[in-house]
């Protein structure tokens, strides 16, 4: 959790001010991308720790470890959705590289950061709803 932390501050202190600025520099265009991919990797680590460790079973792809913590209450469906359009457009950046539209990375590399720090609060409150659940089962 601290290293997509590292990769979202990363990314906001790329990320400029204006979609110009974005756009006409391709050094700090690759490098909010880049931070971007980390973060969303890093994450997708995260969301498989927790099935793995929950024994919640073998997700078919990274989407399907997002829809595995939502159906087990880890997170609500809603952030399982925005999460799965973050992988959605990491895959874009990825696999379509070069086709991006930079308007629209700008836009939604600014605007939808903010589900990654609603990700983190989410699994905040699994941990300590586990770790309280467990703290009640060793008293008995």
């Amino acid at each position: 959790m601290d290293d997509l932390e590292k990769y979202l501050r990363e990314l906001e202190e790329y990320l400029p001010e204006s979609e110009e600025d974005y756009v006409r520099s391709g050094l700090r265009k690759r490098a909010c991308e880049r931070a971007f991919q980390l973060a969303c990797e890093n994450l997708l680590d995260i969301c498989n720790l927790i099935v793995s460790y929950e024994g919640f079973g073998i997700p078919s792809d990274s989407k399907d470890a997002v829809r595995e913590l939502a159906e087990h209450a880890v997170m609500p469906e809603s952030l399982a959705s925005k999460i799965e359009e973050l992988i959605g457009f990491r895959n874009l950046l990825i696999h379509q590289y070069g086709r991006v539209d930079d308007s629209r990375a700008y836009n939604y590399l600014h605007t939808e950061s903010g589900d990654f720090y609603e990700f983190l609060e989410a699994v905040e409150n699994y941990i300590n709803r586990k770790s309280k659940h467990e703290q009640a089962y060793d008293r008995r």
